[in-house]
């Protein structure tokens, strides 16, 4: 038999249509409040605690961990935005000083390799 076309819903937050089958908002990643039935407000599951997506974004795994706090409930948007930042730029820095150190330590073994003294 053919489905039903789900209809068209709106998101609390943003307005933006969503799915009826959406477990989060297209718009602005809010939850539909489906997830195993309607959470009560202010729950929410031990993995979303912002000092354990804190840790794991500034400490642990960097920008492995940002799909955590982009499905955390506990952060708003604004939040998730500037923590992407942070992690971005902590990232690309510490990306620099690798390439930088390995340059420098490898920077005798180019001259060895372009010296021609005998």
């Amino acid at each position: 038999m053919n489905d039903p076309v789900p209809p068209q819903l709106v998101c609390r937050r943003c307005q933006g249509a969503i799915d009826a089958t959406d477990n989060y908002c297209r718009h602005c990643a809010s939850p539909t409040g489906k997830l195993g039935g309607s959470p009560a407000k202010g729950s929410a599951e031990w993995w979303e605690s912002p000092w354990f997506v804190v840790t794991l974004l500034l400490f642990v795994v960097g920008p492995l961990a940002l799909p955590l706090l982009w499905r955390s409930r506990r952060f708003t948007v604004h939040w998730k935005i500037v923590l992407t930042i942070v992690v971005t730029f902590i990232t690309a820095y510490f990306l620099w000083v690798i390439w930088y150190t390995l340059n420098q330590a490898l920077a005798p073994l180019q001259e060895l390799k372009n010296f021609r003294g005998f």
